[in-house]
């Protein structure tokens, strides 16, 4: 079971993440934007909506790098914060896409801590 921080804006996209998530055994904490005060080393990897960037592309890359890795869900790909994100996935999200990326996520923060 992995530690996810999701953060998304859309309410509905949170809902169906959260229950898609927790379904598969992971614990989720959501928030709707990127204003935080939890510490990233509570969590295994961070679901990330560009949504919740907004215009702010030097706060993304910032929130990117403090609560890696970062699983970024764009509109399309590659986006202006892939390179800073562990993986980009395009939405819709689409089968097993998700819970790939954030398996290797984990393993990789694992494995590099």
């Amino acid at each position: 079971m992995s530690r996810i921080l999701l953060v998304a804006p859309d309410s509905d996209l949170r809902r169906s993440l959260e229950f898609a998530l927790a379904a598969e055994g992971h614990e989720v904490t959501w928030q709707a934007s990127t204003a935080t005060h939890e510490l990233p080393s509570k969590f295994d990897c961070t679901v990330l909506d560009h949504h919740a960037v907004g215009k702010d592309l030097r706060g993304g890359v910032a929130f990117c790098e403090a609560f890696r890795p970062v699983i970024l869900l764009a509109n399309f790909v590659p986006h202006l914060l892939s390179p800073s994100a562990f993986a980009t996935i395009q939405k819709p999200l689409l089968g097993q896409a998700l819970l790939s990326a954030i398996r290797q996520a984990a393993e990789t923060r694992w494995s590099t801590t």
